[in-house]
């Protein structure tokens, strides 16, 4: 099959998936939440159109997703639940553009999930163990991506954060504690010892 068509399809697929979402993930995910804007569904379909293209160093990450309003960051919590367990990157983007805009109740409620979510055990399939000659180094890490993302934007909470939020960002590092991934449970524990000795 050749690349334009397969190109095309993609961006198909893709139009699919936001038009989908933009029209019906604030209803049933989040109530609370109102409809989502026009503006609301571009950054959406911005956001499509980076993590299809996997350039993590899209200059449009650092600038076009500061402070989401609550209809955005309805759909983007939508796209990540629809997203396969396996796209980790992916997950990991969406995770760290919601840690930078933290300020209702749902946005730490999704980093928390996020901390303490179920594992995924492979990168071809999060459901089952990697044959032994499929392990590389650094893959505990990679599997663990979007919960160590969620874990670090905590950690940022709490150093620049005022009383109540430092409370709430305490809560993600303790769904971290609940994880059974390796990598979790360091960076969780690590942040646990430093709340201790900072009382």
């Amino acid at each position: 099959m050749n690349r334009g068509v397969l190109i095309a399809g993609s961006l198909a697929g893709l139009a699919i998936l936001t038009g989908w979402l933009a029209g019906r993930m604030p209803a049933t995910a989040v109530s609370r939440d109102p409809a989502p804007t026009a503006e609301d569904v571009v950054k959406l379909r911005t956001l499509s159109m980076i993590l299809l293209s996997r350039n993590d160093n899209d200059p449009r990450l650092d600038k076009d997703f500061n402070e989401l309003s609550p209809g955005a960051k309805a759909l983007f919590r939508g796209m990540y639940g629809k997203l396969p367990p396996e796209r980790r990157n992916e997950r990991g983007t969406i995770v760290y553009l919601l840690g930078r805009n933290l300020a209702s109740a749902e946005d730490w409620a999704f980093l928390a999930s996020v901390a303490g979510e179920p594992p995924c055990l492979s990168l071809a399939d999060c459901s089952k163990d990697a044959p032994a000659a499929e392990e590389h180094l650094g893959d505990e890490v990679t599997l663990a991506y979007p919960s160590l993302v969620a874990l670090k934007s905590a950690e940022a909470a709490l150093a620049a954060g005022d009383a109540r939020t430092r409370a709430k960002a305490r809560s993600v590092v303790a769904a971290g504690r609940t994880s059974k991934m390796p990598a979790v449970l360091r960076l969780s524990g690590r942040l646990e010892a430093e709340l201790g000795a900072s009382r």
